[in-house]
């Protein structure tokens, strides 16, 4: 029986766009994982190129508040980008069209205590070095499209969710679905005490929300959700069909507005230049390379761009 997952495409958001003279290429896409298909973990369906799939899915159910765990995708080594800030690149699969490209967790350690964010389900290897460093005990989800390898972090640790308020745990990351598949402990809203020291949230009213996580570390450290990308090159964890595409549709850009989050989930251009008032030097992305130094100004073009009008 398949079983909807969240969406944690989180460059693509809920859907990929291509525009050009007119012409515009639209996935929706849904995750989908069938426990006894291992040769499809973390799957992706292209709904509006097959209405059926979706209108199928949606008959049967596939809505579910119990399912499986996604199993773990490829993922690097965890290495530290700033003092007591680690960052480990980890893989998204899609089935229609076949892409293959990478996401970030970061992790915040706090004396023996770790703090995950933007969640990767690691192998058991990466599980072994991420015990090295300490004790997961709270979980930060910043983007409503990602958020499907919390619920694991949740049970092998006992570690306390964290999501922005207004975000939903659903099948295919898809709000309009009945159904959720974990609920958090704490509903996050700017003024909320946060497990990381010396950190606030920066909500982005979008749909679904989205926030930024805004740390007083190394002159001002920003971890974003699906917000702030830095795909500077595909990296070795994009198949060939993502170095060709995903180039062309604006993904691959240094200093980057999410292409697709910002069509689809549409944040208020206000909200956007907000960003610009913070006080920050560096960016973990949820997509692409760590910026380290001077990132408030290599953000500012795109961001006075896409929030001009």
């Amino acid at each position: 029986m398949f079983q909807a997952l969240s969406s944690d495409g989180g460059a693509l958001g809920s859907a990929l766009r291509w525009g050009s003279d007119g012409l515009i290429l639209q996935l929706r896409i849904a995750y989908v994982y069938e426990s006894g298909l291992s040769s499809l973990d973390g799957v992706l369906l292209a709904a509006d190129f097959f209405p059926p799939v979706e209108t199928a899915c949606r008959a049967a159910g596939m809505a579910l508040v119990s399912r499986p765990h996604p199993p773990a995708l490829p993922h690097g080594a965890i290495r530290e980008v700033l003092p007591g800030i680690h960052l480990v690149t980890g893989t998204v699969r899609m089935a229609m069209p076949p892409l293959r490209f990478s996401r970030n967790m970061t992790i915040l350690r706090d004396g023996e205590r770790l703090v995950l964010v933007n969640c990767v389900r690691l192998e058991e290897a990466g599980l072994a070095s991420l015990d090295a460093l300490g004790t997961v005990t709270d979980v930060i989800r910043l983007a409503g499209g990602h958020g499907m390898d919390d619920p694991f972090y949740r049970e092998r640790y006992g570690a306390k969710v964290w999501a922005v308020a207004g975000q939903r745990y659903t099948a295919g990351a898809d709000d309009r679905a009945r159904d959720v598949y974990l609920e958090p402990d704490v509903a996050m809203a700017p003024g909320t005490e946060l497990p990381v020291p010396g950190a606030r949230l920066y909500t982005i009213r979008s749909t679904p929300p989205d926030a930024l996580l805004v740390l007083d570390r190394q002159g001002g450290t920003v971890v974003a959700g699906d917000s702030l990308q830095n795909w500077v090159r595909p990296d070795n964890h994009f198949n060939l069909l993502a170095r060709m595409l995903m180039p062309l549709m604006g993904f691959v850009r240094p200093y980057n507005i999410g292409p697709a989050w910002l069509k689809d989930c549409k944040p208020p251009p206000d909200d956007l230049r907000g960003i610009l008032a913070l006080d920050f030097a560096n960016v973990l992305p949820a997509h692409g390379e760590a910026v380290i130094g001077g990132a408030r100004d290599h953000y500012r073009s795109a961001i006075e761009r896409v929030s001009s009008g």
